[in-house]
């Protein structure tokens, strides 16, 4: 076990470390967020504690590769923190079918969540088991000088997108995207999870997976994969080695003029810099429902076996509130509330992206929710076939076919 691990293992739930010294109730927040801790302890939990001086928070993290086994490990000998990060979707399923999580769906503050933002961490009751505390989006990423440079406006169809394309190809002096074949998870997270909603409609076609009501070979799904297909005359020479690293890097260098990638990259893409822009995945046609990709990145509920509970459902709809979410997600650009209530950021391309979802509809990445719970998962399985597509000439209609095929090997839909 690590030394953050076992650290954890410490000063838990089961401990009596809860108990406090005289009216004070410590809690313990177990967590992978390692590189938070700073962050948590200087100015997120400061906050709570000048408002609540009767409850001490104390961050417990584990590094994210040993997190899921540690709290399992934890959880299961009666040692687990009070309140926990949850995982999205299928594994945090588990956790709760296997009586982790006490049912949130009667705590203050759980209602400034719309359905879509808490279905990461409901339960096989459709009630919530943890509270939505920060997501990431994906979009275009756009160097503006070589777009005034071009006489570019951004794209808001896909006619308009690949016009963009075609003419910063013609042009000759840059790439049109940053954009490699060399990493599968980056075409499915970054650009068919991008493009794609609006093909399936979001969560229509993502939820009719999921049910059995639609399948991957239906047209939407199909004309999606063509779509991401299509993008190839407009990638680098020698994109089949391109890694996710190599793209931002001819990003960052000005010498491509668009770039798919997520908003977690807000820093990064700037880091040179370039005078940067986004723009969400341009609708099908003029005048449609715009879709965005909003992925569920962290929740945090509360132990069922918890000793603190009262002080840990404070701390939970605290979490739940406007005044955590301007502090919390303001400090990591890129990052984004999952509440109602709009919450503004001073890092300019995190407000660039959080405009994007202004009249867009969320929805999360397609294959994650249970969707990837045997094998072979949708999920690893879209990487890879993403990657036949452009190398090996693979046509959307034999991707989306073979994707079917081995979903229906193992998969019995929900519905």
């Amino acid at each position: 076990m690590t030394v953050a691990a076992l650290a954890l293992a410490g000063c838990s739930a089961g401990s009596g470390a809860g108990e406090g010294d005289g009216d004070v109730t410590t809690i313990t927040f177990g967590n992978w967020r390692v590189e938070d801790q700073a962050l948590w302890e200087e100015n997120v939990i400061p906050a709570f504690e000048a408002a609540h001086p009767d409850i001490k928070v104390v961050y417990q993290p584990t590094g994210t590769d040993d997190y899921n086994a540690a709290i399992q490990s934890q959880i299961e000998s009666g040692t687990g923190p009070d309140v926990i990060m949850c995982r999205p979707f299928d594994v945090n399923r588990a956790w709760i079918a296997d009586g982790y999580f006490d049912n949130l769906k009667d705590l203050d503050g759980i209602d400034g969540f719309t359905d879509t933002a808490l279905a990461a961490w409901t339960g096989a009751d459709n009630d919530p088991y943890c509270v939505p505390i920060a997501s990431v989006l994906a979009g275009f990423y756009y160097n503006k000088t070589i777009f005034d440079e071009l006489g570019l406006k951004i794209p808001t169809t896909m006619a308009e997108f690949t016009s963009v394309l075609q003419a910063i190809k013609d042009n000759g002096k840059y790439t049109p995207i940053a954009l490699g074949s060399a990493d599968g998870w980056q075409l499915s997270y970054n650009v068919l999870d991008s493009i794609g909603p609006n093909y399936w409609a979001g969560e229509d076609g993502r939820l009719g997976l999921i049910d059995g009501t639609k399948k991957l070979t239906d047209p939407d799904f199909v004309a999606a994969f063509q779509a991401v297909a299509d993008l190839q005359p407009f990638m680098p020479d020698g994109y089949q080695s391109l890694t996710y690293e190599d793209q931002m890097q001819l990003f960052t260098l000005g010498k491509a003029a668009i770039m798919a990638d997520g908003s977690w990259d807000v820093t990064a893409a700037t880091a040179t810099g370039l005078d940067v822009g986004v723009f969400g995945p341009p609708a099908v046609n003029a005048g449609d429902q715009r879709y965005l990709q909003e992925m569920p990145d962290q929740g945090v509920g509360l132990n069922a076996d918890s000793k603190n509970k009262d002080a840990a459902k404070v701390f939970l709809s605290w979490l739940a509130s406007a005044d955590f979410q301007s502090i919390y997600v303001d400090k990591v650009p890129g990052f984004f509330s999952m509440g109602s209530t709009p919450v503004a950021y001073t890092n300019p391309l995190a407000q660039e992206f959080a405009d994007l979802k202004t009249d867009a509809l969320l929805t999360p990445r397609l294959q994650l929710d249970r969707l990837s719970a045997g094998t072979p998962p949708l999920d690893d399985n879209t990487w890879a076939v993403l990657q036949t597509v452009f190398n090996d000439g693979v046509s959307a209609k034999d991707a989306t076919a073979k994707l079917q095929t081995d979903l229906d090997s193992w998969y019995v839909p929900a519905g």
